[in-house]
């Protein structure tokens, strides 16, 4: 399957990716950008796969890309051609009008604007999976992969198949990453504020996250029960979705800041965010198929994060440690 292989190509290239902003390979082989710019000139071939993660590439007419071109965020500009296919979690990709993919075009949450002149001999799909999967970090559903039938053992989300279960972790860790860098190029400040409120004041978040989750749950059940008020409750539970991804997203900028320092890299802060959520999602993904035990960690996570996000106000506001809001 196509994009089971993109995925561990993604995969692989991140590891190779973590310590530099570019990776510096000839173009002999498959390169990396890293929050950083990259130009295939016209009569350039890279030999290998690209692979863009929060950055800029721009493949000029004459161009040619051997392999495939996957995109996390950021911008991709195509007018050459493309061997392979074309994978995008959130950002941008345009193709121009002497564009040329030879394979598939496959979208998720990304913009996709193409020249009426633009050749793709593949499919073009702008919904990689169908149906439901469940979130372990922040409890959100998304999608699910096409023809599929997955075991499930209980809240440790552990899967008959071990291999097939850590390969569908690293996807859905890559779709929160590609969220995680669409949320900080809109919402920077935002984001920051409610980071830096679970940073300096992680006992008062966890506990308005414990309080609002547990309010906030049952409060949906009684809607519910009540039958007449379940359009309140389709929209609490959303709203709630919506609250629990934005706290994964500022916990995961908070380990990518961490991640630049270690490595001592000038990442921007969409980059930041995007790796920070994808090694977050996948370490909870991980913890999750311990038995029985494997929800504490990923969902103590999640409550700490959504407390930030209620004390900031949406990330409106920045908490000092005054008075817990009502």
């Amino acid at each position: 399957m196509k994009t089971t292989r993109i995925t561990l190509l993604l995969a692989w290239l991140l590891l190779l990716a973590a310590p530099a902003p570019a990776f510096a390979a000839g173009t002999a082989d498959g390169r990396v950008v890293l929050g950083g710019t990259y130009t295939l000139h016209a009569g350039e071939t890279l030999a290998g796969d690209l692979v863009v993660i929060g950055g800029t590439a721009t493949l000029e007419a004459g161009s040619m890309v051997a392999g495939d071109v996957a995109l996390i965020g950021g911008f991709l500009q195509a007018s050459g051609e493309i061997d392979g296919d074309i994978l995008a979690i959130g950002g941008i990709v345009h193709l121009g009008p002497e564009a040329l993919v030879r394979g598939d075009v496959m979208t998720l949450g990304a913009v996709t604007t193409r020249d009426p002149a633009a050749r793709v001999e593949g499919r073009i799909s702008d919904n990689l999976w169908r149906g439901k999967i469940d979130l372990v970090g922040p409890g959100l559903v998304l999608p699910e992969a096409d023809g599929f039938e997955r075991p499930w053992i209980g809240w440790s989300f552990l899967w008959i198949d071990p291999i097939f279960g850590l390969g569908w972790s690293l996807v859905r860790s890559l779709v929160l990453a590609g969220m995680a860098v669409l949320v900080m190029m809109f919402w920077p400040d935002r984001t920051s504020r409610v980071a830096r409120a679970v940073l300096f004041h992680p006992v008062p978040s966890f506990g308005a996250g414990l309080r609002t989750g547990s309010l906030a749950v049952v409060g949906i059940v009684v809607l519910v029960i009540t039958v007449c008020l379940i359009p309140l409750a389709l929209v609490a539970a959303p709203l709630l979705a919506v609250a629990l991804l934005f706290g994964w997203v500022a916990i995961g900028l908070e380990v990518g800041r961490r991640l630049a320092l270690a490595f001592r890299r000038e990442w921007s802060p969409a980059t930041q965010a995007g790796l920070g959520t994808l090694l977050l999602s996948f370490v909870a993904y991980a913890i999750g198929f311990v038995p029985c035990v494997g929800f504490v960690a990923p969902m103590l996570l999640g409550l700490l994060g959504l407390g930030a996000v209620m004390l900031t106000r949406f990330g409106g506001q920045e908490w000092t440690g005054s008075p817990t809001p009502g």
